[in-house]
């Protein structure tokens, strides 16, 4: 219905309109409290949202979400899956904020990631050359990883796991997989 989809600020809007509100100074004031309907409208809105609401009721019932989704409508996270690297900045991060703790002990975590971006804000690009390369380190070491990983390495995999993305993985992998399986048994 089109009425859940128009917020309820414009359907006042076009409510006042109709009833014959002229100037733009009625119609800026008016929200739900300042309209007054007839007990007849605004049974016939009741109605379309009781309506609208069995309808949404019935279309949940038979509601089954994707695989691999949860309550919140994300992917699980494969927990056997290798950890992402940091950026430069959170190398930069994981160096400097046991210092800038001790300089400013009552600092909250928001205004200790403020100091920290400030610090790595002011540093230079030669000065900042050596967090970079630590953090390419670890990301080809990261891509390392994910290729043993992906590629069926020497950790137990339950590939029925929802958790780690099931079949989809598998199929996104190929016979390369399918091979690895054979050789593991």
């Amino acid at each position: 219905m089109i009425w859940t989809i128009i917020p309820s600020r414009t359907i006042m809007f076009l409510l006042t309109r109709a009833a014959g509100a002229s100037n733009m100074e009625d119609t800026r004031r008016t929200d739900s409290s300042s309209v007054a309907l007839s007990p007849g409208e605004k049974k016939r809105f009741e109605d379309m949202a009781k309506a609208d609401k069995v309808r949404y009721n019935r279309e949940m019932r038979d509601y089954v979400p994707p695989k691999g989704f949860g309550k919140r409508g994300r992917k699980r996270k494969d927990p056997n899956a290798p950890k992402r690297p940091p950026s430069a900045f959170f190398v930069f991060c994981s160096e400097y904020r046991p210092s800038v703790k001790q300089q400013y002990p009552g600092l909250s975590i928001g205004d200790c990631a403020k100091k920290l971006g400030e610090m790595w804000s002011k540093l230079g690009q030669s000065e900042k050359l050596p967090y970079e390369e630590k953090a390419q380190k670890l990301r080809e070491k990261y891509d390392r990883d994910m290729v043993a990983y992906r590629g069926g390495g020497t950790f137990a995999r339950n590939p029925d796991s929802s958790a780690q993305g099931g079949e989809e993985e598998e199929e996104e992998e190929g016979e390369e997989d399918d091979e690895d399986e054979e050789d593991d048994e």
